[in-house]
C-alpha cells in the first residue's frame, strides 16, 4: 500500500491581530486625509501700530509763528478802489470808448495822421479812468473825445463841421468834475451829444447828407 503524507495544518492568524492592523490603516489614512493644508491655514497679519501725529513746532507768539499767521501783502478787496464808486459820467465816457477808438481804425481813416495823433490822446487820456484811479480828471478824456470826433469830420464830413466844432468848444467849458447835480447834469447832455456824432459818423461819408 502506498504511505499517505499527512501535513500538519498551519495555525490560522487571530482575528484580533488583523482587526488591529485595520483600525492602524484607517486612523493613518485618516490623519492625512484630514489634516489641514498649509495654504487653508490663516495668514497673520503683523500689527499695525498708528504714526504719530506731527506736532507744531513753533512756539507761540515767536517770529517764526507771527510770519505763518500773517497773510502776505497784496491787492484785497479791501485795499483796492470799488468799481461802483466811478461817477455817471465816467462810466459813460468808457462805456463810448471802444466806439470811439473803433471809428478811429476804420480802413479808411486809420492812416490819417490826424487822426491817430488824437486817437492816442484819446487813449491816453482814459486809462486812468479805466483803472478806476479817484485822482483821474474826466476833462482831458472828455476834451479827447470832442478832439478825435472833430479829426474824423475834417477827414471827410464837411457838411458836420458846425457839430464837431460846436461840440469842441462845450467840452472845453466843462469843468471835468462830476459831483453836483449841475455837473452831472452838464456832462450827460454833452456825453449824449458825442455818442450822437458818433452815431452820425459811424457811416460812410457819401451816406450823409
Amino acid at each position: 500500500m502506498a504511505e499517505l503524507r499527512i501535513q500538519p495544518k498551519k495555525p490560522a492568524p487571530s482575528p484580533w491581530l488583523l482587526v488591529a492592523l485595520a483600525v492602524l490603516v484607517l486612523a493613518v489614512a485618516a490623519y492625512f486625509y484630514l489634516r489641514p493644508e498649509p495654504a487653508d491655514e490663516p495668514a497673520t497679519t503683523p500689527a499695525t501700530t498708528a504714526a504719530p501725529a506731527p506736532t507744531d513746532t513753533l512756539a507761540p507768539n515767536s517770529p517764526a509763528a507771527d510770519a505763518r499767521a500773517t497773510p502776505p501783502p497784496g491787492d484785497s478787496l479791501e485795499t483796492s478802489p470799488p468799481l461802483g464808486s466811478a461817477s455817471p459820467a465816467r462810466v459813460r465816457l468808457l462805456e463810448l470808448a471802444p466806439q470811439l477808438t473803433q471809428l478811429a481804425d476804420r480802413a479808411d481813416l486809420r492812416d490819417d495822421a490826424a487822426i491817430r495823433e488824437q486817437r492816442d490822446n484819446f487813449t491816453s487820456a482814459t486809462s486812468r479812468l479805466a483803472d478806476n484811479d479817484p485822482a483821474a480828471s474826466l476833462r482831458p478824456g472828455l476834451v479827447a473825445a470832442a478832439s478825435l470826433l472833430l479829426a474824423v469830420q475834417q477827414k471827410g464830413y464837411p457838411n458836420l463841421e458846425a457839430e464837431a466844432s460846436t461840440l469842441l468848444q462845450q467840452a472845453n467849458q466843462l469843468s471835468g468834475r462830476d459831483a453836483t447835480t449841475a455837473e452831472q447834469a452838464q456832462n450827460s447832455a454833452y456825453l449824449a451829444q458825442v455818442a450822437t456824432l458818433l452815431n452820425t459818423l459811424s457811416y460812410p461819408a457819401k451816406d450823409i447828407l
